[in-house]
């Protein structure tokens, strides 16, 4: 489950077990608290009204002045809002008490009770108790104060308890991951993590572990490399200083011989500038250099490639034939020079891996969006288990095959990278003992 997912149902389980909690243990508390408080209020006002009423009927027959009136208010309890006000016949008001807490409350006031007692004749005119409220008063209440204190106080525990769980449970795998990229720091690639849920933390670490399982074959593969780099230089080297030792004791007076072992330091030292080539070339497309594009004949193109190879495959051995079944007029937008580096590598695959006596076969078609260039010969063949890896960085499938020829296993990966730096596509059809077809794709507009 994703954790945005759990944090939406983790806030709704609080909300309903708050309900709950509510509805079954705290509602009846506060309603009985509040009812209480109307209870005892209701109270308090009854024995003001009724304290006010024996003190109309005690001086009914006798009023002269107020002081009854307010000997009478000096009773009524203080914490109280109220207002007593004496009148007379006329309307006139000729006594006024206020308690103690109405003074006190500056913000405005309302009126929750109030009482008429008239004078009974021959004294007229009347007296009125007045009972005021506020929202400081209403807040004031048990009851009331009951339902803040338990919505104030079940927020806070509740995200309490909330807050640390979720830390928690976002703290874990983040240490883990923590602890496993100390690791990693530290030379380790073999790692495994505990955390298995499937949500965003989940597929983090998912993302992780192929990362550094990429690196781990990354790493490899360089070590092999620089073996492979390492023992390809050194075989054409070796072969250069026995020849050039033997010729500098001057053992050789038949010029033929001489020509001869000098001949092969020179197809040795090519062999050398064919590997830094190689290296080059594969730092240039790791590096993402732009492509040089121009406009290229097709037809034009595969002549210049076949010319230059007839006599090679000629000295190997080898037949070349080639096929083009493309119009005259097919111009395709490309890098050339990164172009033909495609093909050379794929001819000298096919010279390299094939049998004695074997051929090579170049197609080119044209089709609706894409022109179709091949290379196929009777050679080795690739085994089935190999054929995803071909194209991958650093991967050989035969690591001692490449010695006797002083290929580094790049040219592959560098082809790769080429056909898809223009928008296209290369791959490989190959059986073990049979032979192998290399193809790919480049993309044209008609």
């Amino acid at each position: 489950m994703q954790i945005g997912k759990k944090l939406v149902l983790s806030f709704l389980a609080v909300i309903i077990i708050h309900l709950i909690a509510y509805q079954l243990v705290f509602k009846n508390i506060i309603v009985e608290q509040i009812k209480n408080d109307r209870h005892e209020e209701f109270l308090q006002e009854r024995e003001a009204a009724k304290l006010v009423r024996i003190g109309q009927l005690m001086r009914s027959s006798s009023f002269k002045d107020p002081t009854e009136a307010r000997l009478l208010s000096e009773r009524l309890p203080e914490d109280l809002m109220y207002k007593v006000t004496v009148q007379d016949g006329n309307g006139q008001i000729i006594y006024s008490k206020e308690s103690r807490a109405y003074n006190l409350q500056k913000s405005e006031k309302q009126v929750v009770a109030e009482y008429h007692f008239q004078h009974e004749p021959p004294r007229m005119g009347g007296t009125v108790v007045q009972f005021f409220t506020n929202e400081t008063d209403i807040l004031a209440s048990k009851g009331v104060s009951m339902i803040i204190l338990y919505i104030y106080g079940s927020i806070f525990l509740i995200g309490l308890v909330l807050v640390i769980f979720l830390v928690r449970w976002i703290l874990q795998p983040i240490n883990e991951l923590s602890a496993v990229i100390q690791q990693i720091r530290d030379g380790k690639r073999n790692i495994t993590f505990s955390y298995q849920a499937n949500d965003e933390f989940g597929q983090l670490f998912r993302y992780f572990s192929d990362m550094v399982e990429q690196l781990r074959i990354s790493e490899e593969r360089q070590h092999e490399l620089i073996s492979a780099i390492a023992h390809d230089f050194r075989t054409p080297l070796t072969t250069i200083r026995g020849y050039a030792s033997y010729l500098s004791l001057g053992r050789f007076t038949d010029l033929e011989r001489i020509q001869k072992q000098t001949g092969k330091i020179e197809q040795k030292a090519i062999d050398l500038e064919r590997l830094l080539d190689e290296l080059q070339e594969f730092s240039k497309v790791s590096d993402h250099v732009p492509l040089v594009i121009s406009r290229i004949h097709i037809r034009s193109f595969i002549s210049s490639i076949v010319e230059e190879y007839t006599e090679r495959t000629k000295e190997a051995g080898l037949s070349l034939t080639t096929r083009l079944r493309v119009s005259q007029e097919l111009h395709i937008e490309a890098d050339e020079t990164k172009l033909r580096r495609v093909l050379a590598n794929l001819l000298d695959n096919a010279i390299y891996y094939n049998k004695p006596d074997g051929s090579i076969l170049l197609t080119v078609d044209q089709r609706e969006h894409h022109v179709l260039f091949s290379v196929i010969d009777k050679g080795e063949g690739i085994a089935e288990e190999d054929l995803p890896k071909v194209f991958t960085k650093f991967y050989r499938a035969d690591k001692s095959r490449n010695r006797n020829n002083g290929g580094t296993g790049l040219g592959l990966s560098i082809c790769q990278r080429i056909v898809e730096s223009h928008g296209g596509e290369i791959n490989v059809i190959s059986h073990l003992g049979e032979g192998s077809c290399f193809w790919f794709t480049i993309p044209y507009h008609q």
